[in-house]
């Protein structure tokens, strides 16, 4: 990966981490969250960063249960954006 590409990834985990602090501190209300993870996956490298990284987040998130249904949630809105590749059927 080079330079360039790992900063934007970087850039990306920031913000995914700023909002699951939020959830976390209980500022994203009940049922926020998927238009809060939505508006993240509006962005490109967000969506690049979760093909990379999200099933390593997953792993991560295995066995609490609150950091599971956050990342649940950011994979769905990943799936669902426009722009996702088709997944294979």
């Amino acid at each position: 990966m080079d330079i360039e590409e790992y900063m934007q990834l970087l850039k990306a985990n920031q913000l995914i981490c700023m909002l699951s602090l939020r959830n976390r501190l209980g500022f994203v209300r009940s049922g926020h969250l998927p238009w809060y993870a939505a508006q993240l996956m509006e962005s490109d490298v967000c969506r690049r960063y979760w093909r990379r990284f999200g099933d390593l987040r997953a792993q991560e998130a295995e066995g609490d249960e609150r950091a599971e249904h956050f990342t649940r949630v950011l994979d769905k809105a990943a799936k669902n954006h426009p722009q996702a590749p088709p997944t294979a059927a």
